[in-house]
């Protein structure tokens, strides 16, 4: 793959630095917030910070060992020039610190509220504040070491030498001016040091291989530490086609999403933060009405802006719209009660901890009766299809599984026999819905009048539901290899209502690995698991899609969705090598309807 952006992160948000180091995308004062820095989707008006040599032959980058702190090396005809990028923990601010021999050229171009309005400068004597004439946001430049304003007022000439430039942004109407303008320290390299221990892995992640650990690094940048919740992806508007109109805005806290991140973090042994995915899920409940308001949540647990249109700016590869906010806010989406009583349950199997079960027992009691209310319902499905609605079978497998763990810890965590009859027994009519459509089709049907193949149904097995060695099951994973496998890449589904999918889908690919993992095709499961871990960036990062003909990465960026993927089924794998069973053995060897 080529060359692209590196995820810079806080704990509070999130920065993207392109090939160079310079930083072209920064929402503050949080994930979905509005940018300052927004050339990832304007060249000319989105502002930017970057810092560079005027001349260099090769440059190289690779992440520091502390955590995500970007490390730029230019090999330039004078000499040498090594920069270190990456964001405070816990602060909104960016800092950079170099090491040259040779001349350097800062420029910092910020552009507040997307781009919309360029600041007022006020020059400071080590640096430049800026202001935002319109409305509450300031930000300053201060520089450490050799440097001097060029003819802009956005540009400096600095060193040769050591060098230390911080990027400090506060949106709120009344600024903290001293910690805006607090002089950098002279040993700021220590600054990377100081922030290791965030970035540390779990002891029993750090024997991991490198595709898991940076995964891993990935998640905890997209997650918001004051909740523990992570966002679907750091970008908004992204195409999956440059020129088309499938953009979206991902920076909020999809349920479905986050629920797969903390399953991942589970199996790598970070019961902590799967746990306070789990608390951040089950906290966002509402007792009446829908259980969840929205499919996704900002990443306090309120309901997101509706999507709308930045009609100034030009869009990534000039493709318009851009957007924030997202329009499937107002779906209804029915698999996302058992993806968060899945995660409930593994928790809970993992940690027998029955207060946490009978602490968020009203939670848990919501989304039971909600999955009982609803199940035969029609929705978007996992998908979001626009305009198709329907019964899914992966919504309806989804109910199915959340009400199945929902009796089982009825009885085992709250001793609540009645509760748990009454789900189990709702649980069966699914199941018995399911395999009747599925004994006249001869395989697992999409949806329950038909419809185009759906690698959804891949997580058939995966939860439990259906051996992967039954007939049916066989049958349907026949007709996924045939119309969406493509070399050990996997289309999620070849059209939709907004027309043809043009690449391959990295979850739905990593979900075909795991379930030829478990029929035992581990030769053909490597080589699906070699030809997904070959569409990272060299900075090991992954997108939504993957486009093998460019190498470019396609959809927002870095996709939650794919990194969790890819610690589950590498986790999987290395379970099944050592002999353990996986997860839903114990729903599949319970499941009195599994064919």
């Amino acid at each position: 793959m080529k060359p692209f952006y590196a995820l810079l992160a806080n704990g509070l948000t999130t920065a993207l630095a392109g090939p160079t180091g310079a930083v072209d995308w920064w929402p503050v004062p949080r994930f979905d917030g509005p940018t300052i820095f927004s050339r990832l989707l304007d060249h000319h008006a989105g502002g930017y910070l970057s810092l560079e040599p005027e001349g260099y032959t090769t440059v190289t980058q690779r992440y520091r060992p502390e955590g995500l702190f970007l490390e730029t090396h230019f090999e330039c005809p004078g000499g040498f020039a090594t920069i270190t990028t990456g964001l405070e923990v816990g602060r909104n601010a960016l800092w950079l610190t170099a090491n040259s021999t040779v001349p350097l050229v800062l420029t910092c171009r910020p552009s507040f509220d997307y781009g919309v309005v360029r600041p007022s400068f006020v020059p400071l004597p080590h640096g430049m504040r800026f202001i935002n004439p319109v409305g509450p946001g300031q930000a300053a430049l201060i520089i450490q070491g050799p440097a001097e304003l060029m003819s802009r007022m956005d540009q400096w000439r600095c060193g040769p030498g050591r060098l230390t430039v911080v990027f400090r942004v506060l949106m709120e109407a009344k600024p903290d001016w001293r910690w805006l303008s607090a002089p950098v320290p002279t040993d700021a390299d220590r600054i990377w040091a100081k922030s290791s221990a965030f970035w540390a892995l779990p002891t029993a992640a750090q024997d991991t291989e490198e595709p898991i650990r940076r995964s891993l690094l990935i998640i905890k940048g997209l997650t918001f530490r004051p909740t523990g919740a992570p966002v679907a992806a750091a970008t908004t508007s992204l195409p999956e086609a440059p020129g088309e109109s499938r953009q979206w805005d991902y920076r909020y806290v999809w349920v479905r999403d986050s629920a797969y991140s903390g399953e991942s973090l589970l199996l790598t042994g970070n019961v902590v933060e799967a746990k306070r995915i789990a608390e951040f899920l089950l906290n966002s409940v509402l007792i009446t009405g829908r259980v969840y308001p929205t499919p996704f949540l900002r990443v306090d647990g309120t309901v997101p802006e509706r999507e709308h249109d930045l009609l100034w700016l030009r869009g990534y590869e000039q493709t318009r719209p851009a957007r924030a906010g997202n329009g499937a806010i107002s779906q209804r989406q029915l698999d996302l009660v058992g993806s968060v009583l899945w995660l409930v349950y593994r928790i809970w199997q993992e940690t027998h901890d029955d207060l946490f079960v009978q602490s968020y027992w009203w939670a848990i009691t919501a989304l039971a009766e909600w999955a009982q209310r609803t199940w035969h319902q029609d929705d978007a499905s996992l998908w979001e299809y626009r305009t198709i609605r329907g019964q899914h079978t992966h919504s309806r497998m989804m109910n199915w599984l959340g009400l199945t763990t929902a009796a089982a810890m009825a009885r085992q965590a709250m001793h609540d026999d009645i509760d748990a009859k009454r789900w189990q027994d709702s649980a069966e009519k699914i199941a018995t819905a399911l395999w009747k459509e599925a004994q006249q089709a001869g395989s697992f049907l999409p949806r329950s009048t038909g419809g185009i193949p759906d690698a959804a149904l891949l997580t058939l097995p995966l939860y439990g539901f259906v051996s992967v060695h039954n007939p049916y099951f066989i049958n349907t994973l026949k007709i996924i290899e045939s119309t969406l496998v493509d070399n050990g890449l996997v289309y999620r589904y070849r059209a939709d209502d907004l027309g043809k999918a043009r690449f391959p889908f990295l979850l739905v690919g990593f979900w075909y690995a795991r379930v030829l993992l478990r029929q035992g095709r581990h030769e053909e499961a490597q080589h699906v698991i070699e030809r997904h871990l070959a569409q990272a960036t060299p900075l090991g990062l992954y997108g939504e899609h993957a486009d093998e003909q460019t190498g470019t990465v396609r959809g927002n960026f870095p996709q939650l969705f794919s990194h969790s993927a890819l610690v589950t089924t590498l986790m999987e794998q290395k379970f099944l090598a050592q002999g353990r069973p996986l997860p839903e053995y114990a729903l599949l060897t319970a499941t009195k309807l599994m064919g």
